[in-house]
């Protein structure tokens, strides 16, 4: 975990072009990556026992899955999970992770790019980390890291992120529809949800003359 912690602060100083200096050294602005990789994580450790994959596997391909994904690299959605599955062999080297279940690690890597599918992904664990991570990009958490991240690309303003953010609605709805479990669809309408409420509160208050509030 250290080492891709120190991986992926390096990358996002690179990214922001400065950082602040802590007694722990330089700290990015925000680690969206380090961030988004904790959150799948925790989700998988949710996801796997309930939909029988196993939990060391799922465990490991989530801190994996985007190991070599770089900030606002062109290439990433093409290259990043074949170069992140290429690596894993060379990063668990040495350690204690079972070698026999190294290739399904590979695998769920592999698979889990892109916002909707056209078929459920197989065996459980691909399926795992495909939910965990699409289940991380939805809800509280993910406006956190949206928010935090967004002016790293372009200025916004707030009616930069209403915009936004009522785009990414629909891409999120089909993520939610997307779902390879009934665990990760229950737990992405809820999510959803919560986006839908949160970005029509954000459009009354911005885009609207105020009213009385009526309870």
């Amino acid at each position: 975990m250290e080492a891709l912690r120190a991986q992926s602060r390096a990358d996002a100083i690179r990214f922001w072009g400065t950082a602040h200096e802590t007694p722990e050294g330089p700290r990015p602005v925000f680690d969206y990556r380090f961030e988004h990789t904790l959150a799948t994580v925790k989700i998988a450790l949710w996801l796997a026992p309930r939909i029988g994959a196993d939990p060391e596997t799922a465990e490991c391909a989530a801190w994996l899955h985007d190991c070599r994904k770089v900030l606002d690299d062109p290439r990433a959605k093409d290259h990043h999970a074949r170069e992140a599955s290429d690596a894993v062999p060379e990063i668990l080297a040495g350690t204690d992770f079972p070698p026999a279940k190294i290739p399904a690690v590979r695998h769920a890597i592999e698979h889990h790019v892109g916002l909707k599918l056209t078929h459920r992904l197989e065996p459980a664990e691909t399926a795992c980390l495909w939910d965990s991570d699409k289940l991380s990009k939805l809800g509280a958490a993910s406006l956190v890291h949206f928010n935090c991240i967004a002016g790293g690309f372009a200025p916004v303003t707030t009616a930069d992120i209403l915009a936004r953010g009522q785009h990414w609605l629909t891409l999120a709805r089909g993520i939610r529809d997307s779902m390879n479990s009934a665990p990760a669809r229950a737990e992405a309408a809820h999510r959803v949800a919560f986006l839908e409420t949160y970005y029509e509160q954000l459009r009354r208050e911005w885009s609207e003359p105020m009213e009385p509030h009526t309870p």
